[in-house]
């Protein structure tokens, strides 16, 4: 039997793989971010993606993040679309 020491050690990380929603998550942060530090703001945390998102299901998440990734201005068209009209 082994160990737990040993299997702590010798565990894959990429066996727990994130939920899609977390992916999608990360994806948007990241592009957001980026276009948000080059124009001189500060970076927005995780959550607030998170809360604006909240309401969204994990197909209308995956087709948002298409079309902002096909949009010139990712998080123009990222906060352009959560509007409500």
């Amino acid at each position: 039997m082994k160990s737990i020491d040993d299997s702590l050690r010798n565990r894959n990380i990429k066996e727990f793989v994130k939920h899609p929603r977390l992916k999608m998550l990360d994806e948007f942060v990241r592009r957001i971010n980026t276009e948000r530090v080059a124009d001189g703001l500060k970076p927005m945390p995780v959550s607030a993606i998170a809360v604006k998102t909240s309401h969204l299901s994990l197909e209308d998440m995956d087709y948002l993040l298409k079309r902002c990734s096909q949009a010139t201005n990712f998080s123009r068209y990222f906060f352009g679309s959560l509007k409500p009209k």
